[in-house]
């Protein structure tokens, strides 16, 4: 599908802020107003990820007691499904 009106140029309605493309009949129509494409599609511009910081406490894991650690069963409340319908 071919995009009509101009690339690079965009079109922001004031009152809902729906984006368009750059038409001559919309540009006329003065509750429009023309923006970057920065400002149209802000998501295009985000800065490159933020580093990482250094953990300050220790993270390592002793490997045996990993292995030996068994995994823990639920100790909660069991309730039955049927709610103990009575006969």
């Amino acid at each position: 599908m071919a995009i009509i009106g101009h690339p690079g140029r965009w079109l922001r309605h004031k009152l809902d802020g729906t984006i368009y493309n750059y038409n001559d009949t919309l540009c006329k129509n003065p509750a429009v107003e023309e923006v970057s494409e920065e400002i149209a599609f802000p998501e295009k511009f985000i800065p490159a990820k933020q580093v990482g910081r250094k953990a300050t406490v220790d993270l390592s894991t002793d490997e045996v007691t990993v292995s030996k650690a068994q995994p823990k069963k639920g100790r909660g409340l069991k309730v039955s499904a049927t709610g103990g319908t009575k006969k």
